[in-house]
């Protein structure tokens, strides 16, 4: 797995549950706290090792923790930013999830995520990731529930086989988050 994506579980162990957590995720993992080199790749058990152990103490599953960790970078303002880019109203931006793998290469060099399909039939959205590991899958649903709440839009997620199924409900539920494409400061948390 790549570096980038352990130092974001990393930081949001640290950013949710403290320093001491992430001391004791790192013992457990058999890793050094000091963290992960961003552009090194980690073997795969590491990444499920550390979600796993993220939620020990809480009793939570590794695959709620992903969704956790989905939610959490999506408010990160930075890659909020980025997804936001990606459409004006929500059902633009699901539309654009296929072309998440690209963007995160053309930021992170290296970085490779799982390819996204996304079908709708008018009344729902369905979104596979092509069988790739399920905790992708997790965190995949945790961000698209942050980006609902962003864009103002109740959305309901379900797991459906080996993707997710999306409904919008109700599109205007809230306001939603301000956001510019012109002044970064517009919606900044």
């Amino acid at each position: 797995m790549h570096g980038m994506i352990n130092r974001a579980i990393e930081d949001f162990v640290r950013d949710a549950y403290g320093e001491a957590a992430w001391q004791a995720v790192a013992a457990a993992a058999g890793i050094d706290a000091h963290g992960f080199r961003l552009l090194q790749d980690y073997p795969d058990d590491l990444t499920r090792a550390l979600l796993a152990g993220a939620g020990a103490p809480m009793g939570k599953s590794a695959v709620d923790v992903a969704e956790d960790l989905g939610a959490w970078l999506a408010a990160q303002s930075g890659l909020r930013r980025l997804l936001r880019f990606a459409g004006s109203d929500f059902s633009t931006f699901v539309l654009s999830l296929a072309e998440l793998p690209g963007r995160a290469r053309m930021v992170v060099p290296g970085l490779i995520l799982p390819p996204v399909q996304v079908e709708t039939d008018g009344e729902a959205y369905r979104i596979r990731t092509d069988g790739s590991d399920p905790l992708w899958l997790h965190a995949l649903a945790g961000m698209l529930q942050a980006m609902a709440d962003d864009y103002g839009v109740l959305a309901v997620l379900a797991l459906d086989g080996d993707g997710l199924r999306l409904s919008v409900p109700l599109a205007g539920y809230t306001q939603g988050r301000p956001f510019s494409i012109s002044d970064p400061a517009v919606g900044a948390a």
